[in-house]
């Protein structure tokens, strides 16, 4: 057996724009991704009772594909016009019970599935909050509650199976298992009642978000052999996949660290950060008819990824405004039907967070659009 190092050695080397290429492929996928937040912040009210007297689960579903692009996402990018990069499927099934006077628990299942443009990845999302109502509104004064959560996606691997070239070497696969974010989250809400049939609701809130992930690897293919990578941090480590026999002898395994080519991977990947929002929504009802707009201000502050991203003269975008339409229609008793329309100034990057890295971040600089269709039942 023989060993090499550094990586340049064995004529195969991963420059900088390899490793960034491989984040990307394995965490961003490097594609449009989708909208609608996981608590569905932009609709947070103190007085829950106004939309169940004591419970109500929703089943959910977001659609998001070529005939609902009305911004044409696809088409700005030569790279993923005509494909179905940017498609994306998720369902959600939510319940909330009423626990005492003003004490709410809420609960979110959820799965996710969004295309680049030759693979599907699939995410799991979560959420548990509780909301508490300390203030009953009186005269101006308006309703006070505050909320509690926790929230996130997960998926057991992600892997995309389409090269990625770049000048110095092809990676024919790359994976991530284990990719997560994790998010907490405190909220604080005012509501108040205008009339009998109307509402308004406001809010703030703050938290913070940390990424993570299991292993990193990918294959490769120099002079005739393929080979497995794996990262460890930022340690890089190749060993030969299969017996190869070429002219001039075989190189059987590699070491190398990506500092030496001014990459930090944990740090691109998995980052933390803060965030900070703010929102108004109201709400009509007329008949069996219900209407609802929100507006949502989003701003996160990234450790390390973002200043990563500046220092190689690229764009990190830290805002998105969120604009929500939302129609429900009571069909029965305890039973509504409802329709979402969802417009965002950025791609929603403070709904899915592990889809955001050094690599990636270019693409969330396109605005986005996404439509819901969902059923609740109260009790």
């Amino acid at each position: 057996m023989r060993h090499a190092t550094p990586l340049a050695c064995v004529n195969l080397s991963f420059s900088k724009r390899v490793l960034r290429a491989l984040a990307g492929s394995l965490i961003g996928i490097g594609i449009a991704l989708p909208a609608l937040s996981a608590p569905n912040d932009i609709f947070l009210t103190a007085t829950p009772e106004t939309i169940a007297p004591h419970a109500y689960l929703e089943l959910v579903s977001d659609h998001m594909n070529e005939s609902l692009d009305v911004f044409k996402v696809r088409e700005a990018d030569p790279l993923t016009a005509g494909t179905k990069a940017g498609d994306y499927h998720g369902t959600y099934l939510s319940g909330a019970v009423k626990l005492a006077d003003g004490a709410w628990l809420t609960g979110v299942l959820g799965q996710r599935s969004l295309s680049s443009t030759s693979d599907t990845y699939h995410y799991t999302n979560w959420q548990l909050s509780g909301l508490y109502r300390f203030k009953e509104a009186t005269g101006t004064w308006p309703a006070m509650a505050l909320r509690l959560s926790a929230w996130g996606n997960y998926a057991s691997a992600t892997e995309s199976t389409s090269a990625v070239v770049v000048p110095g070497a092809k990676l024919n696969t790359v994976k991530i298992t284990d990719p997560a974010d994790r998010q907490l989250q405190a909220d604080l809400v005012g509501s108040w009642a205008l009339t009998p049939s109307s509402d308004v609701s406001a809010f703030v809130s703050v938290g913070s978000s940390q990424l993570s992930y299991g292993a990193l690897s990918a294959t490769t293919t120099r002079n005739g052999c393929e080979y497995n990578v794996a990262f460890t941090g930022n340690t890089i480590y190749g060993v030969l996949a299969a017996p190869c026999a070429v002219g001039g002898g075989v190189i059987q395994q590699f070491y190398d660290s990506s500092g030496a080519y001014g990459v930090d991977v944990a740090s691109e990947i998995a980052w933390r950060g803060t965030f900070f929002q703010a929102g108004i929504n109201g709400s009509w009802q007329r008949g069996p008819w219900t209407w609802q707009a929100g507006y949502l201000f989003h701003f996160v502050q990234r450790e390390r990824v973002d200043d990563i991203l500046q220092s190689r003269g690229k764009e990190a975008f830290t805002q998105n405004h969120n604009i929500t339409l939302q129609a429900t229609y009571r069909v029965r008793p305890h039973l509504s039907v409802f329709a979402r329309s969802q417009i965002t100034s950025n791609l929603f990057f403070n709904d899915i967070p592990v889809t955001y890295n050094s690599s990636t971040a270019e693409r969330f600089g396109s605005k986005y659009s996404l439509f819901s269709v969902g059923l609740r039942a109260d009790f």
